[in-house]
């Protein structure tokens, strides 16, 4: 349970909370209180679906205080591959983020960090163009494959559901100020975006052999391990497609900072990384297990 001192506080928009009274607060506690004062002060909550989907990725029991800016950029390119309207998209885990460190839950302000990056979506959309449909859009693990191919299930199963959901509330009043239809249309939208965007990657998808993975350059799938120059500690990465990225388990999106910088090097090469905390110098120790 919250304190209630704290929801009051942030109900009635106090200044000056700050994260060392609070030093459990969870990425699920932090968005319950977002939502909450948004009721509070009777402001439009909008988009709530995708800050659950941002609570499901980056883990409900995660504290807010480690959040990192890694794990908000990689969930950035993760839900807005291949969305039309990607601003649209990340706007309310942007408002999120940003009352967040307004509160002092976060050390610095996390929402510049989600952003949809613009080459990928070019990419895509050049690629379409110049190669047609059969061209893969993704290269995943065979895990992560059947797990996309579970959640497409389960989605489907969830549309005659939410038609039901719809016709019910649909008979009940005025449809003008119904918030339960609105609630289903905007879940209708979010699940039939969301299965057509599967559909469409799953079609296309390539499937990455772990097993196979070059050892002698880093390429995606390669379990890399680094040396950090300034620490004299070595992590430990898997570099993935995107769809796949999970700061949390070790994997790293090719297209982060770090999965650029790695892509296509060699076991003693040394790097430098530009990471929040500035920048980072690596040794590649090894590749592969």
């Amino acid at each position: 349970m919250i304190d209630v001192t704290l929801r009051r506080e942030i109900a009635t928009g106090l200044e000056g909370y700050k994260l060392t009274n609070e030093p459990h607060l969870s990425i699920s506690q932090a968005i319950d209180l977002f939502v909450d004062y948004l009721k509070d002060g009777r402001q439009p909550m909008q988009g709530q679906q995708e800050l659950l989907r941002f609570q499901a990725r980056i883990g409900k029991d995660k504290m807010i205080a480690t959040l990192h800016a890694i794990e908000v950029g990689d969930y950035a390119r993760w839900t807005t591959e291949n969305v039309e309207n990607p601003a649209s998209r990340l706007d309310p885990v942007k408002k999120f983020l940003t009352f967040a460190n307004r509160k002092g839950w976060t050390q610095i302000s996390l929402a510049r960090y989600a952003t949809a990056p613009r080459r990928n979506r070019r990419r895509f959309q050049n690629s379409d163009q110049a190669t047609g449909a059969s061209t893969p859009t993704a290269r995943l693990s065979e895990e992560r494959h059947n797990e996309l191919q579970e959640e497409l299930r389960r989605l489907r199963a969830e549309v005659p559901q939410i038609r039901e959901t719809i016709r019910i509330a649909r008979s009940d009043g005025d449809v003008r100020e119904n918030a339960p239809l609105d609630a289903a249309r905007e879940q209708q939208q979010l699940v039939e975006r969301r299965i057509r965007q599967l559909e469409n990657d799953l079609a296309r998808v390539e499937i990455v052999d772990a097993a196979n993975a070059d050892t002698e350059k880093v390429s995606i799938g390669s379990r890399v391990t680094l040396h950090d120059m300034d620490t004299q500690q070595q992590r430990a990465f898997t570099l993935v497609d995107v769809r796949e990225a999970d700061v949390s388990a070790g994997k790293i999106s090719t297209v982060s900072p770090i999965g650029q910088a790695l892509m296509g090097r060699s076991v003693g090469e040394e790097l430098t990384v530009s990471t929040p905390r500035g920048a980072v110098q690596y040794r590649i120790e090894g590749i592969g297990e």
